[in-house]
């Protein structure tokens, strides 16, 4: 019988979320399992090969809705799921499962849904840093399930497919060098807090360029802004070795792009969780966030940050105005620990 698994609406909780859903398949391999999620985290399960079937979320972010959703978790019923998985922590999230009559339906407290989930959990959080592990414990049994370092298996570092067609196609249309590709990824969500400054960034370009390195800038199109002035701060004659995907792929696009690079460098940010899922080296820049919550998980990342007493602050906006843990790590830093992940692949 299939399993519904609500996921995250983030990309790199949705990629965090593969410890489980590949745990899943791994014990009950003829069971299908289904995902559930908006659109823009859906793409990253349709790149998991342990997911059967997704199936989009047709709600905007705050959308209530009752009527429409009671109509939605009606058609689910077909489906005739045992047991469904919900992570996100939101009430909204549980409502569907519910609705649809799944009778299993596992999750952490949150948002007055104690109702709605037959196997409720409360998180301490201390015992579960990593996202990761919160999710993989929803997998066992309450009891067996008490902290991260007690969990009967460890969750196992999250993998993405690439698509050797698709490559072959953005190689061809866009010019990428297999050989000397370097993916820079210089936005963050989160807020500005989470950015290695976009000088730095444009400085980094350079010296790579200078190297013989093709750049595939990615990002999504909040980043446009930035990725033109990073762009403006290149020599002229040198831009021509840079590609500028802001905006303009889809997530499995950016999965196989990063498949086709040597090397990337990020933020904390979606695509360092997409990075680190396909396995390529990945110098990670961390801010206020921490990566002993949300680490690049992954044997080939490093992570960087510079060290400050009120790190890690979690703040979209640095609070003392400096944002010294990303503005005091040094181009020469990061180059330096990129050329050495380059080399572990040489």
């Amino acid at each position: 019988m299939p399993t519904l698994v609500v996921g995250p609406n983030w990309v790199g909780d949705m990629i965090m979320a593969h410890g489980l859903i590949s745990f899943l398949k791994s014990k009950r391999p003829d069971d299908p399992i289904h995902m559930l999620a908006p659109r823009w985290s859906l793409e990253v399960a349709r790149r998991m090969p342990e997911v059967d079937q997704v199936i989009e979320l047709p709600f905007d972010h705050g959308e209530l809705k009752l009527k429409e959703r009671w109509a939605f978790a009606r058609k689910l019923r077909f489906s005739r799921y045992h047991r469904s998985f919900i992570l996100p922590n939101s009430f909204k999230s549980a409502l569907i499962p519910a609705m649809a009559g799944i009778p299993r339906r596992i999750g952490w407290r949150g948002e007055y849904r104690y109702k709605l989930l037959t196997d409720l959990r409360i998180l301490h959080e201390a015992r579960f840093p990593r996202m990761i592990d919160r999710y993989m414990a929803l997998g066992f049994p309450a009891n067996l399930a008490l902290s991260a370092n007690q969990l009967p298996e460890a969750p196992l570092f999250p993998r993405l497919t690439t698509d050797q067609t698709s490559q072959n196609r953005l190689v061809t249309v866009h010019g990428l060098d297999r050989s000397r590709l370097v993916a820079i990824c210089p936005g963050a969500e989160f807020g500005p807090a989470k950015q290695w400054p976009i000088d730095y960034f444009s400085d980094l370009v350079t010296r790579l360029i200078d190297d013989g390195y093709q750049i595939a800038l990615l990002g999504s199109p909040n980043d446009a802004d930035d990725m033109r002035r990073l762009i403006d701060q290149i020599e002229e004659s040198k831009r021509k070795r840079m590609v500028n995907f802001a905006g303009l792929t889809s997530i499995p696009e950016a999965v196989d792009i990063i498949g086709l690079s040597k090397a990337v460098v990020t933020n904390d940010s979606g695509l360092m969780h997409v990075a680190a899922a396909t396995g390529r080296p990945l110098v990670a820049l961390f801010g206020p966030s921490s990566p002993a919550h949300t680490p690049p998980l992954s044997e080939t990342a490093v992570t960087l940050t510079h060290p400050v007493p009120c790190h890690p602050c979690f703040e979209r906006e640095c609070p003392l105005k400096h944002q010294a843990c990303l503005s005091e790590l040094s181009v020469d830093e990061v180059f330096d620990a990129l050329s050495q992940q380059i080399q572990r692949i040489a």
